[in-house]
């Protein structure tokens, strides 16, 4: 499972027989409450540059420069702002990150503006896209509610009461959701803003609960979840529940699996998908643990789009490995459901490519697992294994 790393201002590898290493900048602006991040994302990188330097697609050494600072939400946009500035000072040909929309949408003026070096995020905003900032979202704001309406549906609800986070994040979610829900046939009987941050939910879950809908809707980063399973238990009512890709926090700790409890929400992490699971034996191999959730995985994604971008650039410069990007098709992703592809394009920035790209996942009553729940496909069949 997840585990932290504390911060380091950088991982650089000693050049191997005086040849230059490709540098690849990974800026994360998302940092847990001891201001580290998740430990297996390095190893997850460098075992994908491992593999393209052994079997020869790539000619050079890869080395990881890392800048992780405390962004929006919790920290500052400078930060990020000269974290990206400071890889670039560094030679690095293409940056993984922001990984935070807020942060990202601000970021983009300035990155388009350098116009010398590539950038692949995570954030869901479609605001960000541009000639050189690409997205492999975890996630999409404009198509994350779509599923989760369509899966609401599927479950058998009919009316919801949406609960937004009040951010740039949560009001983009809240203009899909409401067009969601629409063309689903949910009917939306209450919108209530809450705080981005931790803070009491009790009254805000008091409104939703007056018009007793099916069932609760949550859209926004994830922080405003926090305390809504208490709130819920404290007035007495307890529907189903549904989130964003907010829900990848349950995977963090067992903290976050409990304020997720019986909530069902969005995910990349399928058993189902061979891709993903042969990654996980060849790090199982080399590391000696098994991290079954997204975030491996989806290094592991992002990771073969940056080594094949630098195999395939000439000359190795940021603008021939942007112009490398564009040639990248029909990549088997390890995340997503079987048969999820990763491309990009000319005038393509959104990496995913297939209907599945995001499954729903459900965290059991006790808080103890998430487990397979449904796709915007249907409900997924057979009996759920958690592994």
């Amino acid at each position: 499972m997840y585990r932290r790393v504390s911060l380091a201002p950088d991982n650089l590898e000693a050049p191997v027989a005086g040849l230059t290493p490709a540098r690849i900048g990974l800026l994360i602006d998302y940092l847990d409450e001891d201001h580290g991040y998740d430990a297996n994302v390095l190893p997850a990188l460098q075992l994908v540059a491992d593999e393209y330097l052994e079997s020869g697609i790539l000619e050079r050494p890869v080395e990881f420069v890392i800048r992780a600072v405390q962004g929006l939400p919790k920290g500052s946009f400078r930060a990020v702002r000269d974290a990206f500035f400071g890889l670039v000072e560094q030679d690095a040909l293409v940056i993984f990150g922001p990984w935070v929309s807020e942060n990202g949408v601000a970021l983009r003026p300035y990155v388009e503006g350098l116009a010398e070096v590539p950038i692949i995020t995570m954030a869901a905003s479609e605001s960000m896209l541009g000639e050189w900032v690409f997205g492999l979202p975890a996630g999409s704001m404009e198509e994350e509610p779509i599923i989760m309406a369509t899966v609401a549906a599927l479950d058998g609800c009919r009316t919801v009461g949406l609960a937004f986070e009040d951010s740039l994040i949560g009001r983009e979610y809240l203009r899909t959701a409401r067009e969601a829900c629409r063309d689903v046939g949910l009917t939306i009987t209450a919108e209530v803003g809450i705080p981005q941050v931790e803070r009491e939910k009790r009254t805000a879950v008091t409104v939703l609960a007056a018009h007793q809908p099916d069932a609760i809707m949550h859209v926004g980063f994830g922080l405003g979840i926090i305390g809504m399973n208490a709130a819920l238990e404290g007035i007495g009512w307890m529907p189903p529940r549904y989130t964003t890709t907010a829900f990848e926090f349950a995977a963090t700790s067992q903290w976050w699996r409990e304020q997720l409890a019986g909530w069902i929400g969005l995910d990349q992490y399928d058993e189902r998908n061979q891709t993903g699971q042969a990654f996980l034996d060849r790090f199982e191999r080399a590391h000696g643990h098994r991290p079954e959730y997204f975030f491996p995985l989806y290094c592991y994604d992002v990771g073969r789009l940056m080594m094949t971008a630098l195999a395939d650039a000439r000359p190795l410069t940021g603008p021939a490995v942007r112009e490398a990007l564009e040639r990248i098709k029909m990549l088997p992703a390890a995340t997503g459901a079987p048969g999820t592809r990763m491309r990009f394009g000319k005038f393509i920035r959104h990496g995913w490519v297939g209907s599945e790209f995001l499954v729903a996942r459900r965290v059991l009553p006790d808080g103890s697992a998430s487990v397979l729940h449904a796709t915007i496909e249907g409900h997924v069949s057979g009996p759920v294994v958690d592994r």
